[in-house]
């Protein structure tokens, strides 16, 4: 028999109303279709600064940055021990998962920057907010491409003409998105896939599509606080900015209107993209696949835009921890460690033509971006938070051009190298546990601000609920 999930009215009235459409609004109302209110246009959000009176680092020339970026390279690919800089604390599955979480909070449209440029007041092409725009868009009925025909359920290829679980595609293999970066690889494909599920397994056992995207947006958020956040930047810094802390850290990030929270750059440009240095140069998707690179102009790679290959629908217990069998132990893929070094894959990446010398290395792209945005140093930016800064010698920058300080970006690499490569270093942390905590903190419907807690059937058991829940609630996965 099919299980029912079991609402309380009172809370299924207020989730409604939580939802329901602005003054003016008019739902759908085709015959034999429920009443869905469309989810309303989100106000514009803007991108602005965290350290406002810090000075930019401008002084090092592009070819400076070039070089430095070379230096970044990880040389695993001729190491004869290439899982040396394995981070045997962090699966592949959190790198791949804090890529989705960066795409649901931020959107640049800007091409790489040839020249100085003031964004600051220019919109961000998110919301700023964990709510999962990047994945229900408009709802079905401004956005009813994403949807099927009942208007409740997502589309999803289950299987695609390769006999595998895909996104919805075109027929140029393009995928049917909002946001269009989760198709990127395919292995954040897969997990946009999997949220995909997730709602539609909500819908089937009874919930309306209002109440299965809040279900939704509320495990996803408390993935993000309680399994995600923690491991890359410590409890102890989680705890540090959680309502009622004490002792509590200082804070930083000023969001004005919680409704339209600032995008600081220094988090979007630089402190959130720590995640480039965890990409492995190839993952084994199952137990038979063999290394597959993420990036290749030579060979097969796991690049996205197309239907899903045979035998690449992924085996979760290779990524995530909590779903590792004794099958996957010889094949799973850790995250790389959060250090100054970078996987040779991202030193190709597919963007042709280049706009620039260097302009497909990930490592010049991120240091150039905030060169011409002004961001300011990483030594600035840790005393402004009472941090004891690093000089660029003890970084290994012995080139004089970082005398004057060193890329935000490279300083919050290398801080995490210094301290062993397992979370985020002091500035790092504390950026992006500043700036995870208030958002959620500003979330009307949110978890901190419904205290909301996981409960069966969707979790394992109360107050319990993490990515692998996720993945085997969404049906991707099974528990070993």
């Amino acid at each position: 028999m099919k299980r029912r999930l079991l609402i309380c009215v009172p809370l299924a009235l207020a989730v409604l109303a939580w939802v329901a459409p602005s003054v003016g609004a008019t739902p759908s109302s085709s015959p034999g279709l429920p009443t869905t209110p469309p989810i309303p246009s989100p106000q514009p959000n803007l991108f602005g600064r965290m350290f406002p009176d810090l000075p930019g680092l401008t002084s090092q020339t592009s070819q400076d940055l070039a070089d430095l970026a070379s230096s970044m390279q990880d040389p695993n690919v001729t190491d004869p021990n290439p899982g040396s800089h394995d981070n045997d604390f962090v699966p592949s599955g959190d790198t791949y998962f804090g890529q989705f979480v960066d795409h649901d909070l931020t959107l640049d449209g800007s091409p790489s920057p040839t020249e100085p440029e003031n964004v600051v007041g220019e919109p961000n092409g998110r919301t700023f907010r964990f709510d999962l725009d990047s994945v229900y868009g408009k709802g079905p009925f401004g956005d009813p491409q994403l949807y099927a025909a009942d208007h409740k359920h997502f589309l999803v290829q289950n299987p695609n003409p390769n006999g595998v679980r895909d996104l919805p595609r075109n027929t140029d293999g393009s995928a049917i998105l909002v946001e269009h970066r989760n198709d990127e690889n395919e292995v954040i494909s897969q997990i946009h896939t999997a949220f995909l599920l997730f709602h539609n397994r909500l819908v089937d056992e009874g919930m309306p599509f209002a109440l299965a995207r809040l279900t939704t947006i509320q495990y996803y958020q408390w993935i993000v606080l309680h399994d995600f956040l923690p491991t890359i930047v410590g409890q102890d810094v989680v705890d540090g900015f959680m309502p009622g802390c004490s002792p509590c850290l200082p804070r930083f990030y000023d969001p004005g209107n919680p409704a339209t929270p600032m995008t600081p750059l220094e988090f979007s440009v630089a402190a959130y993209r720590f995640g480039h240095s965890m990409v492995r140069r190839a993952y084994e998707l199952t137990t038979t696949s063999g290394k597959i690179q993420v990036f290749s102009f030579t060979q097969p790679d796991l690049r996205g835009g197309r239907n899903l290959p045979a035998g690449r629908q992924i085996d979760w217990g290779n990524f995530v921890d909590a779903l590792e069998r004794s099958a996957n132990v010889a094949h799973f893929n850790h995250s790389r460690d959060v250090d100054a070094l970078i996987s040779s894959s991202l030193f190709q990446l597919p963007i042709p033509p280049a706009e620039a010398t260097g302009s497909n290395v990930l490592a010049f792209r991120n240091m150039i971006r905030a060169k011409f945005y002004g961001l300011p140093s990483g030594q600035d930016v840790a005393t402004a938070m009472g941090i004891s800064p690093i000089p660029p010698s003890h970084l290994g920058l012995a080139s004089p051009a970082f005398d004057d300080g060193t890329p935000l970006w490279y300083y919050v690499l290398a801080e995490s190298g210094i301290a062993g490569g397992k979370k985020l270093g002091p500035v790092g942390a504390r950026i992006v546990a500043d700036i995870f905590i208030r958002l959620l903190e500003g979330d009307g419907g949110g978890i901190l601000r419904t205290h909301f807690s996981p409960s069966a059937p969707i979790a394992p058991a109360p107050g319990q609920f993490g990515l692998a829940d996720l993945l085997v609630f969404a049906g991707v996965a099974t528990r070993p």
